[in-house]
């Protein structure tokens, strides 16, 4: 061999043998670059597996879940605003075709319910207090106005110091409200006496006073109008 054809063969065999050094060089880099990333994915893959794991029991049908306590209806998210419906809680007369409210043994005042009646003997009135009718010494609350004596409604006081009272709710009226919102002027609905063609309004015991109905008269002295509550008038305090 001549001189120029060994020099090739070494500087081959030099430049081979870089290589394979510059490639082992750069394998070992890779390797510790890639060591974590490798740990990482593993991690990932095992929780992946541990939440695939989760959600299957949780679509499982045959599997009990925690089931939280059923929250009873709040007054501020669904009571609110809606209208009461007391006739569907309260006990009716249970006497054929009559809408009057049960008192005692399942039936109204009108077929036959027993009602409390005052103690002393001879007097009919119903019992306000203490086993008495306000004529016979039943202590009503009064109005803590000064020297006011009408009796009290709400907080204490009469109509006339302030005690809320509902009102129509027709423009501009401010007659008391009866049933539907309404005064009787305005379409509040009352009841018409039982017997035969007759067209007056109910008194008393499901008649008028043409047929039979007593008409209380208020207490105070000298007045002859009609009784609304508390044994007076609606201008002494009812």
């Amino acid at each position: 061999m001549s001189e120029e054809e060994d020099l090739a063969v070494l500087i081959y065999k030099s430049s081979k043998t870089a290589k394979a050094r510059a490639a082992a060089a750069a394998a070992k880099d890779k390797g510790q670059i890639n060591a974590p990333s490798t740990g990482r994915q593993i991690s990932t893959r095992k929780r992946s597996f541990v939440n695939q794991g989760d959600e299957a029991s949780v679509d499982r049908p045959g599997k009990k879940r925690a089931v939280g306590r059923k929250q009873k209806p709040s007054r501020n998210n669904e009571t609110v605003g809606r209208k009461y419906n007391w006739r569907k809680y309260a006990k009716m007369c249970s006497a054929e075709g009559c809408s009057n409210l049960a008192k005692k043994g399942g039936v109204c005042k009108r077929h036959g319910a027993e009602v409390n009646l005052c103690s002393n003997e001879g007097c009919t009135n119903k019992v306000q207090k203490g086993g008495a009718c306000r004529r016979h010494g039943a202590e009503l609350k009064r109005c803590s106005s000064e020297g006011c004596t009408n009796l009290a409604k709400k907080g204490g006081v009469c109509i006339k110091h302030g005690a809320k009272v509902k009102r129509c709710s027709s423009e501009g009226c401010t007659n008391r409200a009866q049933k539907g919102r309404v005064c009787i002027k305005h379409g509040a609905k009352r009841k018409l006496c039982s017997s035969e063609g007759c067209t007056n309004y109910v008194i008393k015991g499901g008649v008028c006073k043409r047929h039979g109905a007593k008409k209380k008269l208020c207490s105070s002295e000298g007045y002859t109008n009609q009784v609304i509550v508390g044994g007076v008038c609606i201008k002494h305090g009812a």
